[in-house]
């Protein structure tokens, strides 16, 4: 079973990360993550899951 305490939207991700929203899904779009891992939820918000998130910041972090 699912925990929501584990999906977050974008918006979310981009305060815990500290990046803007536009470069999160940017990243996330480049990352091709699976559609178990992000979803669209409506204009320009996403849904991520925290395995989604953890693989965003890996990269954001070998970027840096």
């Amino acid at each position: 079973m699912s925990d929501v305490r584990e999906v977050f939207i974008t918006k979310e991700v981009a305060d815990k990360l500290d990046m803007t929203t536009s470069y999160i899904i940017r990243v996330a779009k480049s990352l091709n993550l699976d559609i178990s891992e992000m979803r669209d939820a409506g204009k320009r918000n996403y849904l991520f899951s925290k395995e989604a998130v953890e693989k965003i910041d890996k990269k954001l972090q070998s970027n840096k």
